[in-house]
């Protein structure tokens, strides 16, 4: 068939949501001719790509917009990037509808960015529509925000605000309604979805895959878990205070009350960074953590090989792919039970601690540091049992068996 995606981030050389819409185009572009409306940011990327020749024939691309830089602060450019991609979406729908007068497509599928927030307007072209996986269900509870910083917090409260905006929006009831096919990333968007969906075609699917080269390539050795020194804690990704790394800090200062001997590593840098620094000196623990701005390459891999435990309570996920990656490593996790990130450990194995109040929460992520400490020598053993659970659930076989599927209800096949 022919499928237009539309995938306002989209780059082969970027991770999180760029990577996002460049790993569902590829994986697309195995057994479908692909052309991708994306935003002009990711030109650059493409350009590469198509001189490093890792762009398949079969892929088409087409910019809208004309990009402008970031603002450094993080916070303003998280605003920004919703701006941008609003601007995106109320231009995306012309050029759609002038390429498929051009190349007769079978179908379109809408990939990133991934929030039920944001509809796109593309299920008015007169073929089917495919829209995900998308996510954005999650929810901090009140009770939890004062671990937030004051951007934060009001971010949360402009985000529950749009939330009730956006649930009653023409677009999105639209959008929701006329959609062929639904893909929800996780439990908690699948219960939300459903009830504007009734009994429409609306299927689980992650947004992240693991092929196979990627499992192989983070595999890990029982040798590289060093059962001497320091328990080694690992977090790693954009520094938001949905993340809850205050809670982890605070949960280590009772861990070091008990004389277990551990170091930190939060990698990644981002919004919360040095609100978490402040945190850590008050907590008089700037001997056992390490902020580092963020690894690269084979030297990330190496980074979560030679970590015990990977260590992020963590709110409002939608596929935590730094997680996935630290089970692929070895890593033993220890996360909130609270959205996706509850819903994987559940699945894989770890702890996921119940999500009741902050100061249980905190004493319970303690005990599980302490825990892990007292059972090291078992901890790579477990994580290795995790990692084929993990692999099998997300790998590329079946993400691409579940679009495989889901393309062919959309066009009646099935």
């Amino acid at each position: 068939m022919k499928v237009l995606i539309s995938a306002y981030a989209c780059d082969p050389y970027r991770g999180s949501e760029p990577g996002v819409g460049w790993t569902a185009v590829s994986r697309i572009a195995q057994s479908h001719d692909v052309c991708v409306l994306t935003d002009s940011h990711n030109k650059a990327g493409w350009e590469k790509g198509r001189i490093e020749g890792i762009i398949p024939a079969n892929i088409q691309v087409r910019f809208l917009r004309n990009s402008s830089d970031f603002c450094h602060n993080r916070f303003i450019a998280h605003l920004q990037s919703w701006m941008r991609y609003a601007s995106f979406t109320r231009q995306v729908f012309g050029p759609a509808f002038q390429w498929h007068k051009e190349e007769k497509f079978d179908i379109c599928h809408h990939v990133t960015i991934a929030a039920w927030r944001m509809p796109s307007p593309l299920w008015r072209l007169p073929i089917p529509f495919v829209w995900g996986p998308i996510g954005g269900a999650g929810y901090i509870p009140p009770a939890f925000r004062s671990m937030l910083s004051p951007s934060a917090r009001l971010f949360e409260l402009m985000r529950d605000l749009q939330t009730v905006i956006a649930s009653r929006s023409t677009s999105f009831l639209n959008c929701v309604n006329h959609a062929a096919v639904i893909f929800a990333a996780n439990e908690e968007t699948e219960i939300f979805l459903k009830k504007f969906r009734g009994n429409k075609p609306l299927t689980r699917l992650p947004i992240a895959s693991l092929p196979a080269e990627k499992v192989a390539r983070f595999k890990f050795a029982m040798a590289q878990k060093h059962a001497d020194g320091p328990l080694r804690l690992f977090a790693g990704g954009n520094m938001e205070g949905r993340k809850g790394a205050s809670l982890a800090l605070k949960a280590l200062a009772l861990v070091k009350e008990e004389g277990v001997d551990f170091h930190y590593t939060i990698a990644g840098g981002g919004p919360e960074t040095a609100a978490l620094q402040q945190l850590t000196r008050d907590l008089h623990l700037s001997s056992h953590v390490t902020f580092h701005p963020g690894y690269q390459g084979e030297d990330y891999v190496k980074a979560l090989q030679e970590t015990d435990v990977y260590f992020l309570p963590s709110f409002r996920e939608s596929t935590p792919v730094t997680l996935l990656e630290a089970y692929l490593a070895g890593c033993y996790p220890v996360v909130a039970d609270i959205s996706a990130q509850g819903e994987i450990v559940r699945l894989a194995g770890g702890r996921a601690v119940p999500v009741e109040s902050m100061d249980q929460l905190i004493k319970g992520l303690a005990a599980e540091i302490i825990w892990c400490a007292k059972n090291r020598a078992e901890l790579a053993g477990l994580a290795l049992k995790s990692t084929q659970k993990v692999a099998n659930h997300f790998s590329s076989t079946r993400y691409d068996q579940t679009i495989a599927e889901s393309y062919a209800i959309a066009v009646g096949k099935l």
